[in-house]
């Protein structure tokens, strides 16, 4: 049963006690006139006056008899016709306290409130209705009792080609990749145009021999990509299956296509990765390729950075970071500032980047060649870039709506002086 129901029982029990018991321990007092403090008393006046008069002799006996029998006369009259009670009640009605009355009320009350829920309420139905509702969150199986139960089904019943998906899939979620692997050629026999299921067949033949392509796991690349040539998934197996077979050509032709769909930095990384060692792989064996830029269709707008003998010029940015005062109030102090440079015209993948927190600001930081994230992607690299700095309450180093922005175009050449980035643009 619900706590809240039991406790909203308890105080509005409380409540209608109190409403009951309260008159019965209150001593109340109505002080309408009383007979003996008004009526008695004006008629004792009288009286005195009465007996004076007959005493120094203004009246004679027979008018102060008289006059006596009309002052009872009157008195009678304006006692009400009720009984003694009553009109003693009518007067100087009093109440008194009524502990007694009041105890048994406190008592029987909630009793007799009880005995009439248990009798007429929900109470008899409520259990079974909770254990009833309880039924559907009990523990949920674990991927293997339904991989076992899955596994009961398709042996008793053959197994759609979507059962079997699932079946594999429970098998690779346990690190078992040859059962899964089994389950997907089934499932293969079945549905053999479902690219996702070669992709995935295919992995986990990888999986089985030390995450490298067989030639049927390649078998199966290759034809996800003829199915879906432009289905991302397809282009990154299809690109690190050829570049694993010495086919670099191959590999930065399909990477090259993915990369402009990649959101996330880490796959940038990984994208550019291959490329680049793909790139080095034709190198060496004595092909012209143009360089890690040029491959990747950046356009650099100025001459290339002179070297100075064995090693290149090496670029730096010194920024100071502030943030306006309307921004600074919508974040707090222990939130995170990113510092970042990105090519003006290339990927986007930061060149370099750092992260500082609110309560730093203002603040002067440096951006150089040592925080590329893949070598030859650094500052040096490029004429024209972006250099920004982000404030936001979530921490991804994506930019989130509701974040704040700042940031200024550089030219790397000429980038001498200190850069001033002031954070006040909401990020939409």
């Amino acid at each position: 049963m619900n706590i809240m129901f039991w406790v909203i029982l308890i105080l509005m029990l409380l409540v209608a006690i109190g409403i009951l018991v309260y008159p019965l321990l209150r001593v109340r007092k109505n002080s309408s006139l009383a007979y003996k403090d008004s009526n008695l008393s004006i008629n004792d006046e009288k009286i005195k006056e009465l007996d004076l008069d007959l005493k120094e002799g203004r009246i004679d006996q027979v008018f102060y008899k008289a006059a006596r029998e009309e002052l009872d006369k009157e008195l009678l009259l304006d006692i009400p016709a009720e009984n003694q009670q009553t009109a003693a009640l009518h007067y100087t009605g009093t109440a008194e306290r009524r502990p007694a009355l009041a105890l048994m009320i406190t008592v029987f009350v909630p009793m007799l409130a009880l005995l009439l829920y248990l009798e007429l309420g929900m109470h008899t139905v409520s259990d079974e209705t909770f254990a009833a509702d309880q039924t559907p969150v009990k523990k949920q199986l674990s991927v293997e009792e339904m991989a076992a139960k899955l596994e009961a089904h398709i042996e008793k019943n053959g197994g759609s080609a979507e059962e079997w998906i699932m079946f594999g899939r429970s098998h690779k979620h346990l690190g078992r990749s040859e059962l899964a692997a089994n389950a997907f050629a089934v499932a293969l026999e079945q549905d053999s145009e479902n690219a996702q299921l070669l992709l995935e067949s295919a992995e986990v033949i990888a999986l089985t021999n030390n995450r490298a392509f067989t030639p049927k796991a390649v078998q199966q690349v290759e034809k996800a990509y003829k199915l879906e040539p432009d289905n991302a998934n397809v282009l990154w197996f299809a690109g690190v299956s050829a570049y694993q077979a010495g086919e670099y050509q191959t590999a930065i032709d399909r990477l090259l296509k993915l990369l402009p769909t990649a959101k996330e930095d880490d796959v940038m990384r990984s994208i550019i990765g291959v490329v680049a060692k793909s790139r080095d792989q034709l190198v060496a064996q004595g092909k012209e390729m143009p360089e890690l830029e040029a491959l990747l269709d950046i356009r650099v707008n100025a001459e290339p950075l002179q070297a100075t003998g064995e090693n290149a010029v090496s670029t730096s940015l010194t920024v100071m970071i502030d943030i306006s005062k309307e921004a600074r109030e919508k974040f707090n102090a222990d939130d995170l500032v990113f510092v970042y440079a990105k090519a003006k015209q290339g990927p986007r993948m930061p060149l370099a980047a750092k992260r500082i927190k609110l309560a730093d600001l203002p603040a002067k930081v440096i951006l150089d060649d040592s925080m590329a994230m893949v070598d030859g992607m650094n500052i040096s690299a490029f004429s024209q870039l972006v250099v920004s700095a982000r404030v936001t309450k979530s921490g991804a180093a994506i930019a989130q709506s509701g974040d704040y922005l700042g940031s200024i175009d550089v030219e790397t050449k000429s980038a001498t002086a200190v850069l001033d980035i002031v954070i006040d643009t909401v990020v939409p």
